[in-house]
C-alpha cells in the first residue's frame, strides 16, 4: 500500500472544505416567497406566512402547507398522489392538477455578476 503524501492530504482537505462550504451556503439561503402556478394563474405567498392554503387546479383544489420557510402538498385530487409523497421539497409539482409550487429568494440576491 502506498503512503499518503502531503499533496494528497491538501487535495482531500480542499475537496472536503469546498463541500462543506457548498452545503452551508445552500442551507442558509432562505426563500422569502412561495410562488404557486395553478391552472394558468400565478399566486405568491410569504414564506413566513405559515398555514394551510388551497388553490384551484384543473381537477379541483390542491391543499398545501407553508411551514418554517418550506412548502409541501398535503391533499390533491390527482389519482396517484405523487405530489403528496414529495414531502418538503421545492419545487413541488402536481402535473394532473396543473399545480407547480416553488420557493423564490429575495429579488435583491444575485446569482452571478457579469461585466
Amino acid at each position: 500500500m502506498k503512503k499518503i503524501r502531503i499533496l494528497d492530504l491538501v487535495i482531500i482537505l480542499l475537496v472536503v472544505s469546498a463541500g462543506i462550504i457548498l452545503i452551508i451556503k445552500t442551507t442558509l439561503h432562505s426563500a422569502s416567497i412561495v410562488s404557486v402556478k395553478a391552472d394558468g394563474n400565478e399566486y405568491e405567498y410569504s414564506a413566513n406566512a405559515e398555514g394551510i392554503y388551497k388553490v384551484k387546479g384543473r381537477l379541483g383544489f390542491t391543499t398545501f402547507e407553508i411551514k418554517n420557510g418550506k412548502v409541501r402538498i398535503i391533499d390533491s385530487p390527482c389519482p396517484n398522489k405523487t405530489c403528496i409523497r414529495q414531502g418538503w421539497h421545492a419545487p413541488v409539482v402536481c402535473l394532473p392538477n396543473d399545480v407547480i409550487i416553488t420557493l423564490k429568494g429575495n429579488e435583491d440576491d444575485y446569482d452571478a455578476v457579469a461585466q
